[in-house]
């Protein structure tokens, strides 16, 4: 599997990323709307998707576990 740098994403592609967690592709517009890109997605955190962004719990802890796995934190 090649690296990846996700730092180097487009919004596009963190929007189709986050499409496809199951349980938070609801929250893929959003994305789009707050321009995150790649560097933007590596730095968020539970707090961010829940205070700026309205996010329930569940869906915000598995969109940053799936950026944890990417960062190789898992």
């Amino acid at each position: 599997m090649p690296s990846v740098d996700i730092c180097k994403w487009t919004v596009e592609e963190v929007t189709e990323f986050v499409r496809s967690i199951p349980g938070a592709s609801e929250y893929a517009e959003d994305f789009q709307a707050q321009e995150i890109d790649g560097q933007a997605l590596m730095l968020l955190k539970e707090e961010h998707l829940m205070q700026a962004m309205n996010m329930k719990l569940g869906p915000a802890l598995k969109i940053c576990s799936k950026i944890n796995a990417i960062r190789g934190i898992e």
